[in-house]
């Protein structure tokens, strides 16, 4: 047992000297590059010394910021009606809302379409807040226009309003509903054009369920926790299971006094 040890305490040491040298000799060596020599010596100390952890995680957790994944939802969603969408179309959004219980009142909805709003305004468009209002019905007059304007004024006005009839000013609004699952939430959204109906752009994405989600979603801390695989209470008392056939005791209980 001795010699056993002595031999890894020497294999130890020969390892850390190799390891020293190989990073003396490379003084410009990066930080990462640094931590990946020392995570290897680490590695190897545990596997020479018999002194790597024997227990893991069960369930690990992806503990990804829930700002993050819907920051790259809206980035998304961005990409898909930016070319068809003018940047002075006001944005209203409400909370998404439970696909099975619509009228959950948990914080997750509103947090969710909140921070998808708050993506597009930092992207300046026109996050409008408050109640949806559908824009009147408007019949634009045909205008005659200079084919050629003279000045330069002119010719930035025509480039302006030749825009603005390809890319009119659409009141849209975001909406959403998500699905609580088992590891994961599924969360739907689309923005939906108010003058005709029209879904300017759709996108679905998954956020975790960890210990941030379930503090959003009261429902996950009910039914959360891992449940045992053998039965850990009784359907009946002692007695019963003792005596199933419901027999006289011939036994007096007696009341134990200290």
């Amino acid at each position: 047992m001795n010699a056993t040890i002595r031999l890894r305490k020497v294999c130890l040491l020969a390892l850390i000297l190799l390891v020293s040298a190989a990073v003396s000799g490379c003084g410009s060596a990066t930080t990462s590059y640094y931590n990946r020599i020392k995570r290897t010596v680490v590695d190897a100390k545990d596997d020479v010394l018999g002194t790597r952890p024997t227990t893991a995680e069960l369930f690990p957790e992806d503990n990804t910021p829930l700002i993050d994944i819907n920051y790259d939802a809206a980035d998304d969603m961005m990409g898909l009606f930016v070319p068809a969408l003018n940047k002075k179309s006001p944005i209203y959004y409400d909370r998404f809302t439970n696909r099975i219980d619509p009228a959950d009142p948990s914080p997750f909805g509103r947090l969710v379409s909140e921070q998808v709003a708050a993506r597009f305004a930092t992207r300046s468009f026109m996050v409008t807040d408050g109640p949806a209002k559908i824009p009147p019905t408007v019949v634009k007059k045909p205008v005659e226009h200079d084919p050629m304007p003279a000045s330069p004024e002119a010719r930035e006005a025509e480039y302006k309003r030749t825009q603005e009839e390809f890319s009119p000013v659409r009141p849209c609004e975001l909406t959403g509903t998500y699905l609580i699952a088992d590891r994961v939430v599924y969360i739907s959204a689309r923005l939906t054009a108010l003058d005709n109906g029209q879904v300017m752009a759709a996108h679905s994405w998954t956020v975790p369920v960890n210990r941030n989600t379930r503090s959003l979603l009261p429902q996950l801390k009910q039914s959360g926790g891992m449940k045992p695989s053998v039965r850990t209470s009784l359907n009946y008392s002692p007695h019963e299971i003792a005596n199933p056939s419901g027999q006289r005791d011939t036994y007096i209980e007696r009341t134990l006094v200290r």
